[in-house]
């Protein structure tokens, strides 16, 4: 049991996330944990969201950034205007258990060792299914994965709280020493690989990541659709005519294709950097990213334009099924 709770900052950072935000802060809202404040950071939304927060959410408090930082920049701003000695990054897409926090408190605070903790993490749509027990990384092959993905809870193996290589940035507790010790979320990164870096720092100045089998996060896993069909052109495009159809989906098809490039271009520069800077084996690292993932990362932006055709296929089934 924890004698003096101590306050905890739940870090959310938004963007664009109208359709989802209101249910994640309803289920912070609803913690037992006797001592929090959330912070919500909107990056720069444009549907709403912030004025969503604003007119329903008065008693949390909002941050407004006049342009997207990342999620590095995000949290960075977050931590500055947090007053809890436990900071708690959580994304604007998640649900989580009434007796999540006290439940990662309580883990937190069993030893002065252990630095940043995570738990287990389920998928809102297969809410059976695990998206996240833990993460490994592979320091010879220059990879990584999640433990438990797509198993339910009797299908998983030693399943029990313990030492990880990294915690996902979905759902990340970190002591506010620890920031104190290591520093703020590397900007460098803006996105991917911004959580393993810092529980890789963490690790070097003595500390422990742990994970914990608590079920206590349900993240809805955003479709790739959602970056091509996005609702405000889905909007548009039964309203108007053919010709004006036509236009709104090579807006589509510009804005899927400049969303995704930039993912996959993000992932494949920070995987360079994370490995380079941590890896003990970076002369395999380099020849790897040269001669397996670079052709990898060509290889999916080549694809692209048949993805494209299958998510219009899809979409123009989904609409004659209306």
């Amino acid at each position: 049991m924890i004698e003096n709770y101590p306050k905890v900052s739940v870090n959310v950072l938004t963007n664009n996330a109208v359709k989802y935000i209101s249910n994640c802060l309803e289920s912070v809202l609803k913690s037992n944990y006797p001592d929090f404040e959330i912070i919500v950071v909107d990056n720069n939304s444009k549907d709403g969201t912030p004025e969503l927060i604003a007119r329903k959410f008065p008693q949390i408090k909002l941050v407004l950034s006049k342009k997207n930082l990342g999620c590095t920049g995000g949290h960075n701003l977050g931590i500055k205007h947090a007053k809890g000695e436990i900071l708690f990054f959580l994304d604007d897409d998640t649900t989580i258990h009434p007796d999540l926090i006290k439940v990662l408190v309580q883990e937190l605070e069993k030893s002065p060792q252990i630095g940043v903790i995570g738990p287990k993490i389920y998928s809102m749509n297969e809410p059976n299914k695990i998206l996240f027990a833990g993460g490994k990384i592979l320091w010879n092959k220059g990879d990584s994965y999640v433990l438990g993905r797509g198993l339910t809870d009797k299908e998983i193996k030693d399943d029990f709280k313990k030492e990880v290589d990294f915690i996902t940035g979905c759902a990340l507790i970190v002591k506010r020493e620890v920031i104190n010790k290591i520093g703020l979320f590397n900007d460098v990164y803006f996105a991917f690989y911004e959580d393993a870096d810092l529980c890789q720092r963490a690790k070097k100045a003595g500390y422990q990541v742990v994970y914990i089998p608590f079920g206590g996060v349900w993240h809805m896993k955003s479709a790739t659709t959602s970056l091509f069909f996005s609702d405000d052109l889905k909007a548009q495009i039964r309203e108007v005519g053919i010709i004006s159809k036509i236009i709104i989906y090579f807006k589509m098809i510009g804005r899927y294709l400049r969303n995704s490039v930039n993912v996959k271009y993000i992932q494949h520069r920070n995987r360079f950097i994370f490995y380079l800077k941590y890896s003990p084996y970076k002369i395999t690292f380099l020849i790897r990213y040269v001669f397996i993932f670079t052709p990898k990362f060509l290889w999916s932006v080549i694809q692209m334009p048949w993805s494209i055709l299958k998510i219009t296929k899809k979409h123009i089934y989904d609409n004659k099924k209306k």
